[in-house]
Order: structure tokens, then C-alpha cells, then sequence
């Protein structure tokens, strides 16, 4: 049975940026061209125990001969056990409070759960007319548990064409091995299924005080010199691809 997969961003979490396939950053499969990037700052981490990072991630899908790309269904992501995502004492926001809202005001109404930002493209290709791009804010907030998991909230306001609010979530669970977190993210239909993710970027990052003690939403450590993350994507037509990551980080202490 295949595993449903990926997107947005966004919803990385914890150490280690992501580069589909090891020392490549792209991946190439029935003529789709997909890549992921990403950086943690800072590189010098603890050897032992972990400290506040931040995750800045990007990426791209595109068909190697320029035609429209096939709309991206669900993307997995896997992070190093050495990271973790940290919500405790964060304020939480809910689905219900960002449907139909425009970026400002989605900002006012969940202000103080917002966890990161950046911004989505697609491809839209509507009939008989030639496909034409469209993009938006992308807005990332912590959302309340759900079944004992930590979730996040993905919003994105973009004219596709007419003006219109996506929002999504990704669930975060425990991974396996060498991998100690799991983002899956569900990505919405885009114009009935005629519009497809072509690209995102999103840096997460917050600090917050609770009970007196200064929190930080992702946390890593660096116990060997390498952070590992693995990508799982799957797209509406069938198509799936996956990739390992290996990036370099400087244990410290």
C-alpha cells in the first residue's frame, strides 16, 4: 500500500536541513524534477545534550520538459534524532480560526502561535488556456495535539486565480532508527486539482518564556558530525520518489 507523502513547507522541524538524495539536491523520476534545500544555523551544535536552532527550507518540482507538473498529493519528512520540534507552553491556533482569512488577519487572529513564514508557487493550467503561475504567503502556526501528536498549521493566501485561503496540517509523530521525528504533510487540491505546488520556502524559528524558562520551538544536538533527514513524496499521478540526507554540523563541549 503506498505511503501518502508530501508538502509545504514547511513543516520542517528539527536538525538537519534537507537536500533530497545524498550530496545532490535534486532527484529525477518519469521525468519530474523535484528538490528540497535547507539550512540550520547555528552549524556548531552540542555533543551532548541539544540547543535552539533555526530551519530555513525550500523547494522546487518541475517536469523536465516545462510542461505542467502533476499536483503534489502529500509529502513525508524524517529528521535526525538528535532534533526535535518543542512546543511546550506555546499557544495554539485551530483550523476553524483561519478558513477564509486573508494573511493579516489570519497574523491578528493566531499572532502569538505563529512558528515560521515564507511563501508557495504553482502552476495553474486551466482548460484551453495556456498554464500561468501563482503564489502567495505561506504562514505556519502551532496547532493543539491531536490524538497525543503535535500538529502544525499551514496557511496560504494567493489569487489561484480568483483570491483564495488553503489551509493545511501537518502531523508530527515519532520516526524510526536513525530518524526520531516524522512531518507528514497533506496538501490541499489547488482549482479542482488544476493547479500544482511548483515551490516553497519557509524559515521556522520562535522563542517564547513559559513558567519562567526561555523556550525555543526547534532544538538539535551534534553528536557525530552529521544531522540525517529523508524525504517521501507522491504526486496525483502515481508518481513517488524518495531521498536520504546526510548534512554536515560541528560538535561542540
Amino acid at each position: 500500500m503506498r505511503r501518502a507523502l508530501a508538502t509545504l513547507v514547511v513543516a520542517a522541524v528539527f536538525g538537519g536541513g534537507l537536500i533530497v538524495s545524498a550530496g545532490a539536491d535534486t532527484v529525477k523520476v518519469n521525468g519530474l524534477v523535484f528538490s528540497v534545500d535547507g539550512e540550520v544555523t547555528p552549524k556548531k551544535l552540542p555533543r551532548r545534550g541539544e540547543a535552539p536552532i533555526s530551519l530555513t527550507i525550500s523547494g522546487r518540482i518541475e517536469k523536465e520538459d516545462d510542461t505542467h507538473p502533476p499536483a503534489l498529493n502529500t509529502l513525508l519528512l524524517e529528521f535526525d534524532k538528535n532534533g526535535r520540534l518543542n512546543t511546550q507552553g506555546l499557544p495554539t491556533c485551530t483550523v476553524g480560526k483561519l478558513l477564509n482569512t486573508l494573511t493579516a488577519q489570519a497574523k491578528s487572529v493566531c499572532g502569538k502561535a505563529l512558528v515560521g513564514s515564507g511563501r508557495v508557487s504553482a502552476d495553474i493550467a486551466l482548460p484551453e488556456q495556456a498554464p500561468f503561475g501563482a503564489s502567495g504567503p505561506l504562514l505556519i502556526f502551532n496547532g493543539a495535539p491531536k490524538g497525543g501528536h503535535q500538529v502544525l498549521i499551514f496557511h496560504v493566501h494567493a489569487h489561484v486565480p480568483a483570491p483564495t485561503t488553503f489551509v493545511t496540517t501537518a502531523t508530527i509523530s515519532k520516526g524510526e532508527g536513525k530518524y526520531g521525528t516524522a512531518a507528514l504533510i497533506q496538501i490541499p487540491s489547488i482549482v479542482q486539482g488544476q493547479g500544482s505546488l511548483t515551490a516553497f520556502k519557509a524559515t521556522l524559528h520562535k522563542t517564547w518564556t513559559y513558567k519562567g524558562k526561555k523556550q525555543s520551538l526547534l532544538l538539535a544536538g551534534c553528536p557525530t558530525g552529521s544531522l540525517y533527514a529523508r524525504g517521501e513524496f507522491a504526486f496525483a499521478d502515481g508518481t513517488e520518489g524518495s531521498g536520504n540526507v546526510i548534512r554536515p554540523c560541528t560538535p561542540s563541549g
